[in-house]
């Protein structure tokens, strides 16, 4: 990936996070005379807000902690703080600071965005937090599980299997025929991140094999395995394979992972990475 990927990626997220945050602050204007009458103002939130979503900055985890440390600080009664603890504990962890990212993090309570979940678990872990970290993996899943149970295009059933549960989802509706059709997602009971495996159209891989055989096959779908870390093709499906058949070969391959499922971080020092295409590890329904 390169340095302009990153970058774009990390825009993304603390501009995502801070359209999040502004959420609240419209709420708040509902009540901007009582705001307003607090040493910290309205004002001042929209000040950060403008302050790390300004296209015209050069986005940097240093700057975006510091400018948003610097309202923490002044504005602790803020409806806004919250969410901008969020953003502050991303920043946190794309510097290395696990200490103060998992403080960030803390106050930000409970998250229901899978992207600063994935954060939160790898600063505690990178602090030695383990049980901490579990328990908001555990969170986490129990989110991601309700949002797909009220889907109405979601089918979502689950399967206990030694060291832990398989999660069973078929998306009956998907965008421009891509993405995962099924998606079985393993989830250890002990300590562990998610794997899931899934069945897709992966455009690109369709591509790469039509150029390598110079067929084109667009009903061929590819079996690929998520882990935290890595992603791998397992190969080609085979058509001829029943649902049953699909769903036994699925969960004892998430089996076999929860085993022995990964429990470690990447990190250096000057980063700590969350988990690489975290939204293929807990799928949801692409949006139109």
């Amino acid at each position: 990936m390169t340095i302009k990927a990153l970058f774009t990626k990390r825009v993304r997220r603390y501009a995502c996070a801070a359209l999040a945050s502004a959420v609240t602050t419209f709420v708040g204007l509902q009540a901007l005379s009582v705001a307003e009458a607090q040493s910290c103002t309205l004002r001042d939130a929209t000040r950060w807000q403008t302050a790390v979503s300004d296209a015209e900055m050069e986005l940097t985890p240093a700057y975006v902690r510091f400018v948003t440390e610097t309202f923490l600080r002044a504005c602790p009664e803020r409806p806004e703080f919250k969410g901008a603890s969020r953003i502050a504990g991303i920043a946190a962890a794309d510097l290395g600071d696990a200490a103060a990212a998992v403080r960030h993090f803390r106050n930000a309570g409970r998250m229901r965005d899978t992207q600063s979940n994935f954060y939160a678990i790898a600063v505690n872990l990178a602090v030695g937090n383990d049980g901490a970290a579990w328990d908001i993996r555990d969170q986490m899943v129990e989110i991601w599980h309700d949002r797909l149970d009220r889907n109405p295009m979601v089918s979502i059933a689950s399967v206990r299997v030694d060291g832990g549960i398989v999660y069973q989802v078929q998306f009956t509706e998907r965008a421009n025929e891509s993405g995962p059709k099924s998606a079985w997602v393993g989830v250890p009971s002990g300590p562990g991140w998610p794997a899931t495996m899934s069945f897709s159209n992966n455009r690109m891989l369709m591509a790469m094999r039509t150029m390598r055989t110079g067929t084109e096959n667009p009903s061929v779908r590819r079996i690929e395995l998520n882990r935290c870390y890595g992603r791998r093709s397992l190969g080609q499906l085979d058509p001829r394979l029943t649902s049953v058949e699909l769903d036994g070969a699925a969960i004892a391959g998430l089996s076999a992972y929860l085993a022995n499922p990964d429990f470690g971080i990447e990190l250096s020092d000057t980063a700590i990475s969350p988990c690489y295409l975290s939204d293929r590890l807990l799928p949801m329904p692409l949006v139109r």
